[in-house]
């Protein structure tokens, strides 16, 4: 029997200091799919494989580093806001395994020209550009591109390869800076510092355009399914309000009802500090609908939250939410449109907006302390400006002190420096302030890509009160969290590996997505199933951390400042994360992951999983056989 959706296979694309590649296939096991989904869970995977066997740790920036696309599984179905594509490598910023997720187009197409996945290995001699369609993969000379900001080179590249989607690095990318991003077509996967791997391989960036449509099971019930689960989501008030107004208006959460929104470095968790409170939160979560030149939203979304703004002739993709916090309120400044320019000129040179901005309220706040000199002010846009450019060519002392992310920058620094630095495992923390979040402070702790919010959504469970199976949470209350935490993160891996928009959270779950997914693959899984999938994306990643070398009772922590500093003012303040709270939820996750006392997955849990025959000898051997 033919297979439905899925190709079977994934491309291998080798790349050489010669200046030459080879290209191969790479068929799927049977089973894969119903154990992984596809997206994160088939990435991960993916790039386990593509060691080949090799014991030997690879360097985040060596060639042994492979980096691994997978659209997941949903995407191009017909169901809106499936449009998310995963991106994995070890990570140059954490030296864990990185991963990050984009709404660009490029998955689709990759979809599209017969594959399921793409895999990159080594690296070139001199800059290129990789490229895939109906005819197959090939390397172009890129000379031209390398060293061209991220919208020069697309434009470049969208006329000599009409229609193709992209994925490109900027000039940050180019010069290995570890909080670099990589551009799909103006939606970023931002986290980890993935585009620094892109640029050790000497790619400026992927091309693809296919034309072949995967066959589904049943397209008329997929069809019927679609249809009702997009009504559903795009009638939610929810979307609504993000149609509307973007990702900042979740603000009206975290900052003006329960004061968890971080500012200064995390000196401050309200807008109080601004001349104008209320001026600068309306400012900061509702610009939209007077700076909107149009949307940008991800592939086949129909409920677009993107805010397309234009700023004195500079047309930026945002700001979202997370950029709001990480280049404004969090440097110093209360004003949309000078978020707005910071944001243009971060995506033009390539960097993850979130580690750029926590990095240079590091600098802001130890510059002032005396610790470092040269550092502008709070709120000096200018000055913030150049300090931008000068990290993504490493320029200047500060520049290339910075250009690495806040852990590198504080290595040599000692501890004073370090106990400013906001960050988990060496990735800087997102806009929510784990002080006031119990849940998240969990979040952040335990997951396996550092500071991350995505990884386990427990914001999304904590501000409301409710979500999904969870109702009347306490943000406040410890006890409950660590099963709460696990379940949420089984949750956004199945979003991971389907590819659904973590803001279809308030409608698309397991339980209404399962007689869709057997639609469209022919694959019959429960709920539960659907959950499983996530779980063991969870495990599998755990493992590879410890490969790494992760240390749980090192690396499972929070930043110092949030163990012990209290929030200083608004409705969360005196709020603090003990290190006995922090102890009594973690001992709660581990033993609701199924995990020893120490934070290493059971034998028994990769039993339960069916994990044994996914995984090579030396990943299994990491996990424990004493609780």
């Amino acid at each position: 029997m033919a297979r439905a959706w899925f190709w079977g296979k994934g491309l291998i694309v080798e790349l050489d200091h010669a200046d030459v590649y080879s290209v191969r296939e790479r068929l799927v096991e049977d089973g894969v799919y119903a154990k992984l989904l596809g997206g994160r869970g088939l990435a991960v995977k993916m790039w386990i494989d593509a060691l080949d066997g090799n014991k030997g740790i690879p360097q985040p920036l060596g060639a042994d580093n492979p980096l691994v696309i997978a659209p997941g599984s949903l995407v191009g179905s017909g169901l809106s806001t499936a449009s998310k594509t995963a991106v994995v490598a070890r990570s140059p910023l954490t030296g864990f395994l990185g991963r990050s997720m984009t709404g660009g187009r490029l998955g689709l197409e990759l979809r599209r020209v017969g594959v399921d996945f793409l895999v990159i290995r080594g690296a070139l001699e001199t800059p290129g550009l990789l490229v895939l369609d109906d005819e197959g993969a090939r390397v172009e000379r890129a000379k031209d591109l390398w060293g061209l900001r991220i919208g020069e080179a697309r434009a470049r590249i969208s006329e000599r390869f009409r229609g193709y989607a992209t994925a490109l690095i900027g000039p940050a990318g180019e010069n290995l800076s570890r909080i670099a991003m990589i551009d799909f077509d103006g939606r970023q996967a931002g986290r980890t510092g993935l585009g620094a791997v892109l640029g050790s391989k000497m790619l400026k960036g992927i091309a693809v355009k296919g034309s072949r449509t995967p066959i589904m099971h049943d397209a008329s019930e997929a069809r019927r399914l679609a249809r009702e689960l997009n009504k559903l989501t795009s009638n939610h008030p929810a979307s609504k309000a993000l149609v509307e107004y973007g990702t900042p208006v979740i603000m009206d959460y975290t900052e003006a009802a329960y004061g968890v929104f971080p500012s200064l470095n995390w000196r401050r968790s309200t807008l109080s500090w601004c001349p104008d409170r209320d001026s600068a939160r309306s400012s900061l979560s509702r610009f939209a609908p007077s700076l909107r030149k149009g949307r940008n939203p991800c592939v086949g979304c129909a409920r677009p939250c993107s805010q397309v703004v234009e700023v004195e002739g500079r047309v930026v993709d945002g700001p979202e939410y997370e950029t709001v916090y990480a280049l404004g309120s969090n440097i110093g400044l209360c004003d949309a449109k000078d978020v707005a320019k910071l944001n243009y000129l971060a995506d033009e040179l390539g960097f993850d907006t979130i580690s750029l901005g926590v990095t240079i309220a590091w600098a802001l706040d130890a510059g002032e302390r005396g610790i470092i000199e040269g550092a502008p002010r709070w709120g000096d846009l200018e000055a913030i400006e150049k300090l931008i450019e000068d990290m993504a060519y490493r320029r200047g002392h500060l520049g290339r002190l910075l250009a690495d992310g806040v852990k590198a920058a504080v290595e040599s620094l000692g501890e004073h420096a370090a106990r400013l630095a906001i960050h988990v495992k060496g990735l800087e923390l997102p806009a929510y302030d784990a002080r006031g979040l119990k849940g998240m402070a969990l979040g952040y702790a335990v997951s396996s890509r550092g500071g991350d919010h995505l990884t386990s959504g427990a914001y999304a469970v904590e501000l409301p009160g409710r979500l999904w199976v969870f109702e009347g949470i306490d943000r406040l209350a410890t006890r409950g969290k660590g099963v709460l935490v696990k379940q949420m993160e089984d949750l956004m891996g199945f979003y991971d590996a389907t590819g659904i928009c973590k803001f279809s959270r308030y409608t698309l779950h397991p339980e209404n997505v399962a007689p869709f997914w057997e639609a469209v693959t022919g694959i019959r899984l429960t709920p539960g199933d659907l959950l499983r999938a996530g779980e063991r994306a969870v495990n599998i990643e755990r493992l590879v951390n410890l490969w790494l070398g992760l240390k749980p009772d090192v690396d499972d922590d929070l930043p110092p400042r949030l163990k012990s500093e209290r929030i200083s003012d608004g409705p969360s303040k005196g709020e603090v994360v003990r290190e006995d709270e922090l102890e009594l939820m973690k001992s709660e996750y581990y033993a609701a992951r199924g995990w020893s006392s120490n934070g290493i997955p059971l034998r028994s849990t990769l039993i339960y999983l069916d994990l044994m025959d996914l995984l090579p000898e030396h990943i299994v051997k990491l996990s424990s056989s004493t609780p």
